[in-house]
């Protein structure tokens, strides 16, 4: 004999399956669930009817679920992975299920132009980088910066495009503390190539390639908008940040969310040393070219002995570290540091990368003596 509960869950999952099979291809035409039915989807345990409540909300367009879209995400706990026998931390199937139904939330409140609180968006950023990105995007003057300050440092595998775009809006509109920060984290990389007296020029390497595989989509669950960050406009894109390196937003639909498939989502919004140093040049109102150092350097030195090999790397340095100097004193000027930041030597650091070219036959050349502190020196193997 069925019992009473298993009639009432077979009903509930006909009428999920039945919103499924409606929603599958919707057109301008289609009958929406009314507010009720649609709420009720929201407010249930299983994160598959939220994700179809959400969809429903969106494409309603309706003010009055807002308020239950932000209660659901302001519930958000960032997920902790496990560690399997594989090594790689995974999601289990149940927090799988609940980052896709929490996905299709945050696009519900994206399309519907729904302002976030900072605090909500904070516990979100560590699995939804790109959805808090265009949320904190649209925040308005003053709240922007001090959530901006805090996803700018904030480290996790899936917030480089949150953390870029963070730098990108304060690098418009700087708080204290952010200048500072973004100079003395440039890693400048430079490649010391030791040479024979009269031997000819340097060689240059080849960068590698890599490949992303998106996982396949999911059964039974609505389409939810994918953030994908780019640095051109595409058809469709939104701008998020403006200024000499705009960002842009393009939504992608997909039954799953896509953020760890980090290839394509982030779409290479990554905050390196490259990065950090064209935002300086915004902050200092100059293009890039006028800034008299680079994050990517090489310099040539004729190998005659120890000491003249030091003397010429240690005036190599001090170029480059005088370069440094003039671009944090022009931070200073313009208001961008403090009295006691200024008065710090604020440097990117410096990693000089030894290659030798003199032969097999050469003895190694040791780590030179007195490197200034922010220098670091690291040999290529042969």
């Amino acid at each position: 004999m069925i019992s009473s509960r298993s009639f009432f869950l077979t009903g509930c999952m006909v009428l999920i399956l039945a919103a499924i099979g409606a929603a599958q291809t919707p057109s301008p035409t289609a009958q929406l669930p009314a507010e009720p039915t649609i709420r009720s989807w929201l407010l249930g345990k299983y994160p598959v009817s939220v994700a179809w409540g959400a969809h429903y909300a969106m494409l309603a367009r309706d003010g009055n679920l807002i308020p239950d879209l932000l209660s659901l995400a302001s519930r958000w706990q960032p997920l902790t992975r496990q560690t399997p026998n594989s090594g790689q931390p995974e999601l289990t199937p149940k927090q799988t299920d609940q980052r896709d139904a929490m996905s299709a939330v945050l696009d519900a409140l994206i399309q519907m132009k729904a302002p976030v609180p900072a605090d909500t968006l904070r516990n979100l950023a560590p699995d939804f980088g790109n959805d808090v990105a265009v949320l904190l995007s649209r925040m308005p003057s003053g709240e922007i910066e001090l959530l901006g300050f805090d996803l700018y440092r904030l480290q996790s595998p899936h917030t480089a495009g949150v953390q870029y775009v963070s730098a990108a809006l304060l690098a418009l509109h700087p708080v204290p503390g952010f200048a500072a920060d973004m100079l003395t984290n440039v890693t400048v990389k430079a490649k010391v190539y030791a040479v024979l007296p009269g031997s000819g020029g340097i060689g240059g390497g080849s960068g590698g390639s890599f490949a992303c595989i998106l996982a396949d989509g999911r059964a039974a669950w609505p389409v939810t908008g994918q953030y994908v960050l780019s640095k051109s406009k595409s058809d469709g894109a939104t701008l998020l940040v403006a200024g000499n390196d705009p960002i842009y937003a393009t939504r992608k639909e997909s039954t799953r969310y896509r953020g760890d498939d980090d290839c394509k989502i982030s779409g290479g919004m990554y905050l390196g040393s490259p990065e950090r140093f064209r935002l300086i040049a915004e902050m200092l109102g100059v293009a890039p070219e006028a800034i008299p150092w680079k994050t990517d350097i090489q310099t040539r030195i004729e190998f005659q002995s120890v000491e003249q090999f030091d003397r010429e790397l240690l005036a190599f340095v001090a170029g480059e570290q005088q370069n440094f100097r003039a671009t944090a004193a022009a931070l200073a000027t313009r208001g961008l540091l403090s009295s006691a930041e200024a008065q710090e030597e604020l440097l990117p650091k410096l990693e000089l990368k030894l290659e030798d070219k003199r032969g097999p036959d050469a003895v190694p050349i040791p780590e030179p003596a007195n490197l200034p502190s922010r220098v670091e020196w690291s040999p290529l193997p042969l």
